[in-house]
Order: C-alpha cells, then structure tokens, then sequence
C-alpha cells in the first residue's frame, strides 16, 4: 500500500443540475458525461495534472503546481461554455492531503468539494491559499466572491471567482461583518 503526505491543488468540477439532466433524458446525460471526460482528460494531462477519478457527475484531480491547476480549470471551463451543452461549478483548493494508492485524502480534499458546492454554475472558485499563490500570475485575474462557513469546515473559507470568458462575473458577496457593522452604525445614528 503506497502512502505518500505532500502538498497538492485539488480541484473537484460538477455538472450542474445533473440529477434532473438523469431524470427528464437519460441517453443525453449519458453523452453529457462522455463530452464531459473528453474535455477534461487532455487538458488535465497538459498542465501535469493528475485524474483521480469520478464521482458520479463531477472529476477529482490534482496538481503539483497552483498555476497549472487554475489554469486547466480555465480551459476546461472554456471548452464547456464553447460546447454549450452543459454547465460546470469548479472549485480548487491548495492543501497537505495523503495520496494512497490511487486516491487522495485529507480536510484540504473535503474543502475542495464544498468550495466547488459554493461555487455559482458556470463559475470556478477557489480558495483564499488558492489565490495568494497565483496573485502575482498576470493571465489569471481573480476577485472576490465571499466569504462562508462550510459543511463540516470549522472556519470561515474566503472565496475568489477566477474570470474566465463566456463565464458571468459575480458580485462580491458582503462579508457578515460588514453587513452587521453597518446596520449597527445606522440603529445607533437614529437613537
């Protein structure tokens, strides 16, 4: 048994709206998922990245570097907003995870699921370690998207969009606090 600690990317991309796709035509969703492993095995392998596997609609892969992960997440994005067949959430988180056998484990891979479960359709997210490691890219242009506490993720995840073309741009989600601070200022200036 192979067991091996190290720092990877891990990004996990989800067709949306898959369950329904599955009940109202099932030999289309069934291409969907072929269109679906041929845009992402190639790109995957070009920028060094390595498929874990499927799980049901969605890919797990991982990569060395932060740079190759995002940007395989943009042209797989981009190849499915082209083929305008269906649509992607993606989520990339940067973490020391345990790669056993043919598999990955460990809280970065568990925050990656739910950064891709919070992720808008059509949208790529990725972590806050996500974006201070490719912060200085000059071809990734990142903002941010919020900030949210996730399932069974003890601290609060601050989420960026990474823009990609065809994709929508969203509006930064105001953090809690911010919200709360001025909703506070506005009680005390009418008392």
């Amino acid at each position: 048994m192979s067991k091996s600690r190290q720092l990877a990317a891990i990004m996990f991309t989800d067709i949306v709206g898959f369950t329904a796709l599955m009940g109202s035509d099932e030999k289309k969703t069934f291409e969907i998922l072929e269109k679906n492993r041929q845009i992402h095995k190639p790109i995957i392998s070009t920028y060094h990245g390595r498929w874990i596997k499927e799980l049901g609609d969605g890919v797990m892969a991982s990569f060395s570097l932060v740079s190759d992960a995002v940007h395989a997440a943009i042209k797989i994005m981009e190849a499915c907003n082209a083929a305008n067949e269906y649509q992607l959430c993606i989520g990339i988180h940067l973490a020391e995870v345990v790669f056993e056998n043919d598999d990955v484990f460990g809280d970065g891979v568990n925050i990656a699921a739910r950064i891709q479960s919070a992720a808008a359709p059509g949208c790529i997210f990725i972590s806050e370690s996500v974006h201070r490691s490719i912060s200085n890219n000059t071809d990734i242009t990142t903002r941010f998207a919020k900030e949210a506490i996730l399932k069974n993720v003890s601290q609060p995840i601050r989420m960026y969009q990474v823009s990609v073309a065809g994709s929508e741009i969203l509006v930064p989600e105001k953090p809690a606090a911010v919200v709360i601070e001025k909703v506070l200022r506005y009680c005390l200036s009418s008392i």
